[in-house]
C-alpha cells in the first residue's frame, strides 16, 4: 500500500475535526449569545462569525471570534459613510432627507473612527471595558442615524405628509446598513463580555 494512501484518510479525518471543532464553537457561542437576549439574531451571528474577513487560527478560540464582528462592522461603517456620501451628491438640495443624511454622514465617519480605535486597543491591550464603550458608541450611531428618518416634527408644510407639524415617517436609504451595524455590535459585545466572564471567575479561583 502506498503511504498516500495512508495519510489521505489520516489528513482527511483531521481536516474534518477541524472544520467540525470550529462550527461548533461558533454555534455555542451564539447560542448563548441568544440565550441572554430576545433581540440576538442567531443566524445572523453564525453566518458572520463563519464570514470572517480575516484567517482565523484553529482552532477556534473566543479571543479570535472577538476580533471578526468588529472588523465587520468596522467595514460596514466604512462603506456606509461612502454610500451616504454618493446619496447626498443625489440629494443634498437643503430637504430634510438631505439634512438626515448629512448628519448620518457624521455619525458614521465619527463610528468609523470608534471602530478602528476599538480593533487597535483590542489588539494591542486586551481592554475589554475600553473596546464595549466604542462598539456601543458606533451602535449608537447607527441607531441615531435611522431614528433621524422616522421622525419629523418641524410645523412646516412640505414632504410628503403635508403640512400641519406632527409625526412623519419616512424611508431610510441606509436601513439595511444601520441594522447590520447595530447586529455587528451585539456580536462583539456579546463575545467580551463572555470573555470578561471567562476572565474573572479564572482570576476568582
Amino acid at each position: 500500500m502506498k503511504l498516500s494512501q495512508v495519510f489521505f484518510p489520516i489528513f482527511l479525518f483531521l481536516l474534518v475535526s477541524q472544520a467540525n471543532s470550529t462550527t461548533d464553537i461558533i454555534s455555542q457561542t451564539c447560542k448563548s449569545c441568544a440565550a441572554k437576549s430576545k433581540i440576538f439574531d442567531y443566524n445572523f451571528c453564525v453566518s458572520s462569525l463563519n464570514n470572517s474577513p480575516i484567517a482565523l487560527p484553529s482552532p477556534t478560540n473566543i479571543s479570535s471570534l472577538a476580533l471578526v464582528p468588529m472588523l465587520q462592522a468596522l467595514d460596514n461603517a466604512t462603506a456606509t459613510a461612502s454610500t451616504i456620501q454618493q446619496l447626498l451628491i443625489l440629494d443634498d438640495d437643503g430637504s430634510f432627507h438631505g439634512a438626515c443624511l448629512r448628519d448620518c454622514l457624521e455619525l458614521y465617519e465619527d463610528a468609523t473612527d470608534r471602530l478602528e480605535e476599538a480593533v487597535r486597543v483590542f489588539i494591542t491591550r486586551k481592554e475589554l471595558g475600553t473596546v464595549n464603550v466604542m462598539v456601543s458608541a458606533a451602535m449608537e450611531s447607527a441607531v441615531t442615524c435611522e431614528n433621524g428618518f422616522r421622525e419629523r416634527d418641524d410645523g412646516d408644510g412640505d414632504g410628503d405628509g403635508g403640512g400641519g407639524g406632527g409625526e412623519m415617517t419616512w424611508t431610510s436609504p441606509v436601513w439595511s446598513e444601520n441594522h447590520k451595524l447595530f447586529e455587528f455590535g451585539q456580536i462583539a459585545l456579546c463575545i467580551n463580555n463572555m470573555m470578561s466572564a471567562s476572565v474573572t471567575t479564572s482570576v476568582s479561583l
